[in-house]
């Protein structure tokens, strides 16, 4: 058995003990690791929720768990007849980070007011909510046609996630490409297909930042894409975490692409001292590149800060030592011609193999706690949609551990078919652009430890009796989902056999009787036989809700029943 044989099998042992170390460590972490508080939820408001006033407030005022970040439109008030009735933008009150406050108009009319909040927590996502006081006396909540929290433009929401993905991709193409090119092969300066790989991936970069840069504004604040040139929206943006990120990565983007030219024009000349130098500068600009990320994202929140931060950036250099060197591989090392002896290009491989297995050893531990820190119990990683992206990741990610395997195994032979690894390179650079697309929907992702429950439909049956003949039976209803908002009521009417049943006339009602809201009418609509819908039931506080549901058989016999739901946010 050759010498490159039994290194082969010492390297493809201690791969495969890594991987299974993996396993077990993220195994562990999920199933033994506490449940961890939600960012950014309500602490306290005034008014307080519900709350009925002799007079008109002067102000509002919320009070969140951690600091927030206020964009336009983050906090409204809207009166009884649907009209914003606060002054100007929100603020801090009192410059404490974890408040938001806004000033009402005079002249309040008495009625019940709606105030809807919308901030950036301090992992860069937006959160939402609503309350509402009364002033004087309680009337039907109106949000003036507008949802009370409104959710944002889709458009804005997918694009604001392919600026992301474009920016991990120009860091991966341009960071590992320059990494193997001043690391193994200088001589590689000379091929033009790596030079357009790494200005190509400084390019990429640059236009996935502006573009999240201008999507940010309109992604937090529930814009459409017409407010991402809104000079107002974009100075916002600029005063917030995220977007002090961004726009430090703009100018660090500039001396990267002064040594990018550099290494495009005058590497090939220069000494081995100079290309230390300027190594040792593209390292100090890739980790500040990586913290711009890093800051303003999971990492930079929570728990653990001063461990999860360097774990991140560490993250994010594997990500594109590994994914942007197996790139240049491809390009311009395996794919024949260029610059390169065939010997010459075997050396760089097998050089960069070694270097391959380092960082898939640091992806594999930073995202296992990463993994740990976000997600913390087995039903937040099967329930929650952060979770499922989680498992999604961490699948691919051993598929591609095992193609890295099979490049291992064809490498170990004395002349190895470099044909079939670029096959097998290939393979790689295609998954790992999935990787960095779930990673994108993870960065944009609420985490699993910090999703609320996803509200459920509820369900309430109570018999009726309207006096007449034949005139008793059964109402069932279903709320969905029964949270704060717009919902849908379902109501089905059964005679005493059981059977749905058409009678003359239904209307339904909501009350809070806690909070002596209502009764708040709800549409109906018969869509079937016995069927009936409010399909915009508007829910403006949680609590024991009563659905009151008036049922009439004849022309004067009729019977009214209350069913009692839960309401959650």
């Amino acid at each position: 058995m050759s010498g490159g044989s039994m290194v082969g099998r010492k390297r493809s042992g201690a791969f495969r003990l890594v991987a299974l170390l993996t396993a077990a460590l993220f195994l562990w972490a999920v199933a033994a690791a506490p449940a961890a508080s939600a960012h950014a939820t309500v602490v306290s408001t005034d008014p307080a929720d519900g709350a009925l006033l002799a007079t008109a407030p002067a102000r509002i005022t919320v009070t969140f768990s951690e600091s927030v970040e206020l964009q336009l439109g983050a906090l409204r008030v809207f009166a009884p007849d649907g009209t914003q009735a606060e002054v100007g933008s929100a603020e801090h009150l009192d410059g404490k980070p974890e408040t938001a406050t806004v000033p009402l108009k005079g002249g309040l009319k008495n009625g019940t007011y709606v105030v809807s909040w919308r901030v950036i927590s301090a992992d860069s996502h937006p959160v939402r909510g609503g309350w509402t006081f009364s002033v004087g006396t309680r009337s039907a909540p109106n949000s003036g046609g507008a949802e009370a929290a409104p959710s944002g433009d889709r458009t804005v929401g997918v694009l604001f996630g392919v600026a992301r993905w474009l920016s991990y991709l120009g860091f991966a193409a341009m960071g590992g490409g320059a990494f193997l090119l001043i690391a193994f092969a200088p001589k590689l300066a000379g091929d033009v297909r790596l030079r357009r790989l790494i200005g190509g991936g400084w390019l990429v970069l640059l236009f996935g930042t502006v573009a999240a840069l201008l999507l940010q504004g309109p992604y937090a604040g529930g814009f459409g894409f017409g407010r991402a040139f809104d000079v107002d929206v974009l100075r916002a943006t600029l005063h917030t975490r995220y977007g002090r990120a961004l726009a430090w990565r703009l100018i660090l983007l500039g001396g990267v692409g002064v040594v990018v030219s550099w290494i495009a024009t005058r590497l090939t000349e220069a000494v081995v001292r100079t290309r230390q130098v300027v190594g040792a500068v593209a390292v100090v600009l890739a980790v500040a590149l990586a913290v711009t990320w890093s800051s303003a994202g999971h990492s930079g929140t929570g728990s653990q800060v001063w461990l999860a931060l360097p774990a991140d950036v560490v993250h994010l250099l594997a990500m594109a030592t590994w994914i942007g060197g197996l790139t240049a591989l491809a390009v311009a090392v395996l794919g024949g011609g260029g610059v390169l002896e065939p010997d010459e290009r075997l050396g760089v491989v097998r050089r960069f193999s070694t270097t391959a297995f380092v960082a898939v050893c640091a992806l594999a531990a930073t995202g296992v706690y990463q993994g740990w820190r976000q997600v913390r119990h087995w039903d937040s990683l099967f329930g929650t949609d952060y979770g499922r992206l989680l498992i999604i990741k961490s699948s691919v990610f051993l598929v591609l551990l095992a193609l890295g395997f099979l490049a291992r195994r064809i490498l170990a032979v004395d002349t190895p078919d470099l044909a079939r690894l670029r096959r097998s390179v290939g393979a790689e650079f295609g998954l790992a652009l999935v990787v960095l697309a779930v990673t994108a929907l993870l960065v944009e992702s609420q985490p699993a430890a910090d999703a609320p429950v996803k509200a459920k439909p509820v369900s309430a049956t109570s018999a009726f009796d309207t006096g007449s003949a034949n005139g008793s039976g059964t109402v069932n209803i279903t709320l969905d989902p029964a949270r704060v908002g717009q919902d849908q009521l379902h109501i089905y009417i059964l005679d005493k056999n059981g059977v749905l049943e058409t009678v003359p006339e239904v209307t339904a009602s909501l009350a809070l009787p806690a909070q002596q809201l209502g009764p708040l009418p709800v549409k109906l609509d018969p869509t079937g036989p016995g069927h009936y819908t409010g399909a915009s039931a508007v829910v403006p506080v949680t609590g024991k809700w009563q659905v009151l549901v008036t049922v009439r058989t004849t022309d004067i016999d009729q019977a009214t029943v209350i069913l009692n739901v839960d309401v959650s946010k």
